[in-house]
């Protein structure tokens, strides 16, 4: 949203000085625009962390023309693939007038485009700590760092969404309707904020908090292992009691997804607990084996049982908002410290079965 207005300012700019002033080949501007490619799953499903909804794609005439202004083919493709989507392209007015206009200008250009979707094997914003990898075996990893006073924040550092053959595996549920609560003093008592209804871990009892100071460190993406790694321990508050808690996410054509995680704590007072958020309902009948089976597809992820009780809740979607996206309910997957440890490393391996 943010970008597709920045376009139109951009546009207007340049129209209202007959092209004197136009910065559309400014690289970030082009980058900030591909991003709408880049987050798009497939069959309307996008990355949607923080207030974003897991459902949408945007507007093909919008995204068209700043692929043209900014030379970016990808853009362009996009928003030919986003017209085949939906069976066609009707021509609305929007409550735009300007961007109507535009609409009805460049209506016969984007039906002549030639229809695709990116296949680039990653996507990384160093300055959000936001990474996208894809693998052949139709895996779309998505994971971010940053820090917990973001725009439109969510407590989510480290957390994770994985999407297999375009369906949500591991979910970030989104946001219900906007609220006075939604942007007031309680925003944080609203579950969907709160990093233990994230793909997170409760360290001795205690979840992120809200706040720039609460963030990721030493945060590395490596292209060629295919591979994002970064410290969430600055994320929790000093109730935590944790020194350090190292979080490794590797995506293979071979086996699948595997999360990593290594820790340190200085104190013990809970045991840590582990939060995995599903679209699917979790069997957990099998020690050691999480199976999740959904449209048709069906992903197994292990652990340690020794190590590890597994238990599952329902969480009702009673908001339209939500269940508009996910249906009536989803699920939160929680793996249990059977001992209190100080120090410790858990693999999660998650693949097809």
């Amino acid at each position: 949203h943010a970008a597709g207005k920045l376009y139109d300012y951009l546009q207007l700019l340049s129209n209202a000085t007959g092209g004197r002033i136009s910065i559309f080949d400014h690289p970030m501007i082009k980058s900030m625009g591909e991003y709408i490619s880049r987050s798009y799953v497939g069959d309307g499903w996008v990355v949607n962390f923080a207030d974003a909804s897991a459902k949408g794609g945007g507007e093909p005439g919008l995204i068209y023309r700043y692929g043209k202004a900014t030379g970016s083919r990808e853009m362009q493709q996009f928003a030919a693939y986003l017209i085949g989507q939906r069976s066609g392209y009707e021509l609305n007015a929007d409550r735009d007038f300007f961007r109507t206009i535009e609409n009805i200008a460049s209506y016969e250009s984007v039906l002549k485009e030639q229809p695709a979707l990116t296949t680039a094997p990653y996507t990384w914003y160093p300055q959000t700590q936001v990474c996208y990898i894809k693998n052949k075996q139709g895996f779309f990893f998505a994971a971010k760092g940053g820090h917990n006073n973001e725009s439109h924040n969510h407590n989510d550092v480290g957390s994770f969404s994985l999407y297999v053959d375009r369906i949500p595996v591991f979910i970030d549920a989104g946001v219900g309707t906007y609220t006075r609560q939604t942007f007031s003093s309680e925003r944080y008592s609203i579950w969907t904020m709160q990093s233990n209804f994230h793909n997170l871990p409760l360290i001795n009892g205690v979840p992120q908090s809200f706040g720039a100071s609460y963030k990721a460190k030493d945060v590395q993406f490596d292209a060629a292992k295919a591979s994002f790694r970064l410290d969430i321990s600055g994320a929790y508050p000093a109730a935590a009691s944790v020194h350090k808690w190292i979080r490794t996410y590797t995506l293979s054509n071979e086996n699948g997804l595997t999360l990593t995680d290594e820790f340190q704590l200085s104190a013990i007072k809970e045991p840590d607990q582990w939060y995995f958020l599903t679209w699917a309902k979790p069997d957990i009948s099998h020690d050691g084996k999480v199976l999740l089976e959904k449209n048709g597809q069906r992903i197994e992820m292990t652990y340690d049982a020794a190590a590890f009780a597994a238990s599952v809740d329902a969480i009702p979607q009673t908001d339209t908002r939500l269940s508009n996206v996910w249906g009536k309910e989803i699920y939160r997957l929680q793996l249990t410290a059977r001992q209190k440890t100080l120090s410790g490393k858990y693999t999660f391996a998650i693949n097809r079965f």
